[in-house]
């Protein structure tokens, strides 16, 4: 029965800390709020984790880093040699990679909200542009273009824009019928705006 409190208690802890990373930002939260987040007393909170960096990486260990990252790797790798990825059939390897990718947003959902908010003191306080840079190169890549400076930095732009707004959908929204829609918008959204500029 200790031991079974005990988990819980780390459980609790866990669940307290990712909800006040996402609404605050790692290096806002303190401790204290996440000990009253969690219903525990603050002196109490130390005798699980030795300080917030140990907490942090353990509500958002590097092998959930790795496997987002995997994740979106394959995503742009199926779309590589696809005209129109709007026209691909729902059994399509992009689509079904797609799929993937939301799945683990959702089920993950505050983990990327934190991520996607450059947790700035934490080992991932650049992943947010780091995966700005590898979007614009795929883009780029994806389309064979050779954009000129302005071009290329209004794209980096957009991509920023791109990112945080898909930090935001996740971060604002609850329900995962309204996530997915607001997800398909901004995809459609975004993919209607590349083939504009790239497209023939």
């Amino acid at each position: 029965m200790a031991q079974y409190l005990k988990d819980e208690v780390h459980e609790a802890i866990q669940a307290a800390a990712l909800e006040v990373f996402a609404r605050k930002g790692f290096r806002s939260a303190s401790m204290a709020e996440i000990a009253s987040a969690a219903r525990i007393s603050t002196g109490n909170i130390y005798r699980y984790f030795d300080n917030k960096s140990a907490l942090y990486e353990a509500v958002i260990p590097d092998t959930f880093v790795t496997t987002l990252q995997r994740l979106l790797r394959q995503r742009v790798e199926a779309a590589r040699g696809v005209e129109d990825v709007r026209r691909l059939a729902p059994t399509a390897p992009y689509r079904l990679v797609s799929e993937e990718v939301l799945a683990f947003c959702l089920a993950n959902r505050l983990r990327v909200v934190v991520l996607l908010s450059s947790p700035e003191g934490t080992p991932h306080e650049h992943f947010a542009e780091e995966l700005v840079q590898f979007l614009l190169k795929a883009a780029i890549a994806h389309f064979h273009a050779r954009p000129a400076r302005p071009t290329r930095f209004a794209l980096e732009e957009l991509y920023r824009n791109y990112v945080t707004t898909l930090g935001r959908i996740l971060r604002h929204l609850d329900a995962e019928r309204d996530i997915r829609e607001a997800v398909e918008a901004l995809s459609r959204y975004h993919l209607v705006g590349l083939t504009a500029l790239f497209g023939p």
